[in-house]
């Protein structure tokens, strides 16, 4: 009975379903901890030290898409959520910073002649995760960790 449980697509199906009922049921909570936490403590909180990361079987390009894909579902663009680059950058960094990935989330601005953009975006040793707009448009405002600005600022 236990050699049926060690099949090889139920061992790459169980973590993704895992990591994607948790992606699911965090961005249905991020609403009302971004109203009464904000962004700086909310990131603290995301925050890790180094006997709570978890060990998983999955890759960064899976996990990236798992994130990318849920973000995207039509319920989490109603008015309640956030906009797509910051709620997919918060659930990438979440889910990257537990399974111990050493990345940093920062936040952008850009001004053209009539419109101030935000921007936030997840890096990974100073790349990009799972971002479409290119980040080098935007003027870092902010960066958590703190010392993932030095990364950014090549």
């Amino acid at each position: 009975m236990i050699n049926c449980l060690r099949h090889p697509i139920r061992e790459r199906f169980v973590p993704k379903a895992v990591l994607a009922l948790d992606v699911v049921l965090w961005l249905l909570a991020l609403p009302m901890a971004l109203r009464i936490h904000g962004v700086p403590i909310l990131l603290k909180r995301l925050a890790v030290d180094g006997k709570q990361k978890r060990r998983t079987i999955l890759e960064l390009e899976a996990v990236a898409g798992i994130v990318t894909r849920i973000c995207n579902l039509g319920i989490f663009r109603s008015s309640i959520f956030p906009k797509r680059c910051l709620r997919q950058s918060l659930a990438l960094y979440r889910a990257l910073a537990n399974m111990g990935y050493p990345v940093g989330i920062h936040f952008g601005v850009r001004k053209d002649e009539n419109n101030l953009t935000g921007h936030s975006w997840v890096t990974l040793e100073g790349k990009p995760v799972a971002d479409t707009t290119s980040s080098a448009i935007f003027k870092v405002v902010y960066s958590h960790p703190s010392s993932a600005r030095e990364d950014r600022q090549i």
